[in-house]
């Protein structure tokens, strides 16, 4: 299953990432998310980390706000 965010398409990992490490918009998101990057050791998380780290530099806060509103309370 892949989510979309204003034109974006987000894969189930980086949906819980994104989840998991959202600070309140996508710039200081991304930048928590960096600054993770040396500690995930699966590859598959390291990929998906960085996949997220890209589009997030190109996706409208106020969808993602929405998203992010929309997802509380379920499980990632």
């Amino acid at each position: 299953m892949r989510e979309e965010i204003n034109g974006n398409l987000f894969t189930n990992a980086e949906r819980r990432l994104l989840l998991l490490f959202y600070s309140g918009d996508a710039t200081d998101t991304a930048e928590i998310l960096c600054q993770a990057l040396p500690d995930i050791h699966d590859c598959d998380e390291r990929a998906a980390a960085a996949g997220l780290i890209v589009k997030l530099s190109d996706i409208d806060e106020a969808a993602l706000a929405d998203f992010i509103s929309e997802s509380e309370g379920n499980h990632v």
